[in-house]
């Protein structure tokens, strides 16, 4: 009976997935995501061996699985999903993973079947589209059949053992705050010594990633026991009951809204947003997850020179364009503090809203974008790049998180579910990205180049000032509630 009643949770579970995400983005806007993925994956494979046909095969191996372990360290954070839910009131939201509060049923078997949920979810929506669209490209580079399907298993296995492995991270933190940082603290270590230590192969932390060296199913089977038993850990480590965190602050909100009276009308607004994040414990995570987004597009351009031993040539300016497109998720994450329903019975509006976080996010990023560019210019040794690459940062950001709030609002994380909001959202962003990108790679050997990233950069500013107004017109008259886009 208790595994009948698993498999029914779990099919629950799954349905109420795919209704949340028609009644935030639309059917049309959900079911069209994981088409979109398959067309730009198809569109990527077959660019590929242009694009990539010095580099190693193994490096390449080895970015995939990386990539994939990284995406499941970054939708596993289930200890502290489960224990929000249980802690939190979700606005007008009634989950079946609350279901424990009111029915005798546990709730490490209610993890249990969201976990294996989620990995069905990310299978559906991410991963079978992309071996599809390798599938497509797959006769002009050369491959099997049989080793773009071995491609898709390994990566997903990749991808689960990071989701698990962050699953018990997540748990243990719950637990014990100094438990977790204790294995965070090791994890740190295992990967030193893999790099830069290189005492062991990166097949230690993705087995999977050691099918291709020796071609045995060792390293899947291992990947499969590993995914699995960190899964485990992470169920067993849930609490059966949570209580809700309590803390004490004294008055703040008039003192920080005095400080901000050059704001205007849109002070207390932003005063709100400031304290919530700084009570929430946000402040930390949302400025280092900023700075390791930038960072990692350093790195992974620094993995592909390593791999090719080939300088690509970027140089500050060139990093600088990247700074608006990373702070897009900075952004979702400000969104994602709070439940805002509350504030339909206040004299508040949506666009008010967006505006105060989009203050709160400027003030956030901008110190770090800037300590980021001029690092480079150190580390690069072109500190007369920084100028202009302070500009392009400063345009890229406005720009790119003033078309984000103005097509998402405060649904950032949802919406861009929505195939045609990722759509209207590129359409908006990459052309201008690609021009600066290109011109800030040919400045070293055309001024003209120079000009052109100016010139960008300008009718960013002067293109962003009409999409910051139209964030009244566009949100004024929304309500706090979920946003349903497809009507």
């Amino acid at each position: 009976m208790w595994q009948s009643l698993s498999v029914r949770i779990f099919k629950a579970m799954m349905k109420e997935e795919w209704r949340l995400h028609q009644s935030l983005v639309g059917p049309l806007g959900s079911g069209f995501f994981p088409a979109m993925i398959f067309v730009f994956t198809t569109f990527l494979a077959v660019a590929a061996p242009l694009l990539l046909s010095q580099m190693p095969t193994a490096t390449i191996l080895l970015m995939l699985h990386a990539a994939s372990v990284a995406y499941g360290l970054f939708v596993g954070n289930f200890g502290s999903i489960g224990e929000h839910v249980m802690t939190r009131r979700l606005g007008q939201v009634s989950m079946i993973m609350q279901m424990p509060q009111t029915y005798p049923v546990s709730f490490r078997r209610m993890m249990a079947a969201f976990y294996a949920k989620d990995a069905v979810f990310y299978l559906l929506y991410s991963y079978i589209p992309l071996t599809l669209g390798i599938t497509v490209a797959a006769p002009m580079a050369g491959a099997s059949l049989t080793g773009v399907v071995m491609l898709g298993l390994t990566t997903f296995l990749a991808f689960m053992v990071g989701m698990g492995l962050s699953f018990t991270l997540s748990a243990v933190s719950v637990r014990s705050r100094l438990a977790g940082l204790a294995l965070y603290v090791v994890l740190a270590g295992i990967i030193a010594m893999i790099y830069p230590l290189e005492l062991v192969g990166p097949e230690c932390l993705m087995p999977s990633l050691g099918y291709w060296a020796s071609r045995e199913p060792y390293g899947i089977g291992v990947s499969v026991a590993a995914s699995l038993i960190l899964a485990s850990i992470g169920v067993a480590l849930m609490k059966e009951k949570y209580e809700a965190k309590q803390s004490r602050y004294g008055d703040s909100l008039l003192e920080v809204d005095r400080l901000l009276g050059f704001m205007g009308k849109l002070s207390p607004i932003v005063a709100k947003e400031w304290i919530e994040v700084r009570r929430s414990g946000a402040l930390g995570p949302i400025v280092f997850s900023f700075s390791g987004h930038l960072l990692a597009i350093y790195l992974m351009s620094w993995v592909f020179e390593r791999g090719v031993g080939v300088d690509l040539g970027f140089n500050v300016v060139f990093y600088s364009g990247f700074v608006g497109f990373m702070g897009v998720m900075t952004y979702s994450f400000i969104t994602n503090l709070e439940h805002n329903e509350y504030l339909n019975v206040q004299p508040v509006s949506v666009d008010q809203v967006v505006k105060g976080k989009l203050a709160v996010y400027f003030a956030l990023t901008a110190g770090v974008t800037a300590l980021y560019v001029v690092g480079l210019g150190v580390m690069k040794h072109q500190m007369g790049m920084v100028p202009l690459g302070l500009l392009l940062a400063a345009a890229t950001s406005v720009y790119v998180v003033g078309v984000t709030s103005y097509l998402t609002g405060l649904w950032t994380n949802t919406m861009f579910f929505d195939a045609r909001i990722i759509l209207r959202f590129c359409a908006a962003v990459v052309p201008p990205m690609i021009v600066a990108e290109i011109a800030a790679l040919l400045m070293p050997i055309r001024l003209a180049a120079t000009y052109a990233v100016i010139a960008v950069s300008m009718l960013l500013l002067l293109v962003s000032l009409p999409i910051l107004r139209g964030l009244e017109r566009k949100w004024a008259g929304t309500t706090f509630s979920f946003v349903n886009t497809g009507q």
